[in-house]
């Protein structure tokens, strides 16, 4: 929301809000006004009011600009009337590794001097920020499949990085949220998922944490079609039209008009990279990356160059200074898949070091509907510390609070309402002692604003 904010701002528009972080510096910076609490006189001044999925009903501000008959967008309509006004619409889903895949891709046109436009759901940490204003022709954006945003958009390519059960108070099962899915692929012209075309191998991290390995092409996907029957012709027209779209259909389509495919078994060496981001799950964010930009042309050194640069995005795994500590990492997980990869990571990096694991769950519906896979995340964890629930949008009775979750789990385990309860825990341990925060929440803000990190 901030992101589309600062895009309003800068084709010169007046711009001002409410939110319940009045204080996000990015927005203050460019001048726009934040209020914590409800405005009318300003929601009675504005032409539009747009809306976050965060906000409800009963929001008075909200309330009124209906009463008083004012122009209503959702955060996804809003974005959606953006998104019109560029040529090549670039839209990255999946429940894990979109912000991620969309920085990257961004990245890759930028030092392609292609100057791309971006909204994105994180900060980048080398320009800090979330939106960059570039020529009409490519729109990178992040695309939230939250109360069926991202339908909002007709992208020119789209990108599912997975699916996996989530958002499951708006879907309410995860069929609906599969169909959601299949709707946004059908208002793309192509989309990308995973699969062999690329792999990595000789994975492995340097002393420094940065993740090495080599890009490697699947030989499988050299296929020749072969026409032999009279259906065939049809199915391969499909495929030229769909160019990437993979989708069982199509796959089933092959196969039942037998369209023979030849298979290579030796796979081709395409690069070595370093990169800065050390998270082994963010090879597969890179391969599609990877993909995207060689679909639209760009040089394959360029490539590389946008890839090996990256310097990656706030929350992702990173590193963080403190006055105490000497290794702090926060990491934005808050599914168990993510969170799950997160401490995969931690246990390399951080390999043979004493590592104490915070955790905030993000929102308490979450909690409840995957209780199941937390535990499973949690249950072998040995140094864990929960954190009061980040509630969002939501009230506890609306699933599980994190002091529940803690009860749930068998191992030993910490629970901290607040900061001071948390820093009792932290005060005795050893400066060699490795900390990982991982939430979506507020807990790094509000380490930030103690100067516990900075």
């Amino acid at each position: 929301m901030s992101a589309l904010a600062l895009f309003l701002k800068r084709e010169r528009n007046l711009v001002c809000g409410s939110d319940s972080n009045p204080e996000n510096q990015i927005l203050l910076k460019n001048g726009i006004e934040i209020f914590k609490d409800k405005n009318l006189e300003k929601v009675k001044e504005c032409d539009v009011v747009a809306f976050s999925s965060a906000i409800k009903e009963d929001n008075e501000d909200l309330k009124y600009a209906r009463i008083l008959g004012k122009k209503i967008l959702s955060r996804g309509e809003l974005l959606g009337q953006i998104s019109k006004e560029y040529q090549n619409v670039i839209a990255i889903a999946g429940s894990h590794g979109k912000t991620t895949t969309t920085a990257l891709i961004y990245n890759i046109l930028k030092v392609a001097n292609e100057e791309p436009s971006l909204h994105l759901g994180g900060i980048l940490k080398e320009e800090n920020t979330n939106f960059v204003v570039g020529k009409k022709k490519y729109f990178v954006t992040e695309a939230c499949e939250y109360c069926d945003n991202f339908l909002f958009l007709s992208p020119k390519i789209s990108v599912i990085t997975n699916i996996e059960p989530e958002h499951l108070d708006y879907f309410k099962t995860f069929e609906n949220q599969l169909k959601s899915f299949e709707k946004f692929r059908q208002k793309s012209e192509y989309v990308f998922e995973k699969n062999n075309e690329y792999y990595a191998k000789n994975i492995h991290y340097n002393k420094e944490g940065k993740l090495y390995f080599d890009l490697y092409k699947n030989s499988f996907f050299k296929q020749n079609y072969k026409k032999i029957n009279k259906n065939s012709k049809k199915c391969k027209k499909n495929i030229k039209k769909s160019n990437f779209l993979l989708k069982n259909s199509i796959l089933k389509a092959i196969f039942e008009n037998k369209i023979k495919l030849k298979k290579y078994e030796n796979g081709v060496k395409i690069c070595s990279l370093c990169v800065n981001i050390c998270e082994k799950v963010n090879i597969d964010n890179i391969i599609m990356a990877y993909r995207v930009c060689k679909f639209l042309k760009i040089p394959k050194n360029k490539i590389v160059e946008g890839i090996e640069s990256f310097q990656g995005v706030k929350l992702r795994f990173e590193s963080v200074r403190s006055k105490k500590f000497k290794n702090v990492i926060l990491d934005y997980a808050h599914h168990p898949t993510e969170i799950k990869n997160t401490i995969n990571t931690a246990k390399k990096v951080f390999k043979n070091k004493n590592i104490i694991f915070i955790f905030q769950p993000h929102t308490y519906s979450r909690t409840k509907n995957l209780l199941s896979e937390f535990i499973g995340v949690f249950e072998n964890v040995e140094n864990l510390v929960l954190f009061r629930t980040y509630e969002a949008r939501e009230k506890e009775e609306d699933g599980i609070s994190a002091k529940n979750l803690s009860y749930y789990l068998k191992n030993k385990n910490i629970y901290c309402d607040n900061l001071i309860e948390l820093f009792e825990v932290l005060k005795n341990l050893d400066c060699e002692t490795v900390l990982i925060f991982i939430g979506a929440g507020d807990l790094p803000n509000l380490l930030y604003k103690k100067n516990f990190i900075f």
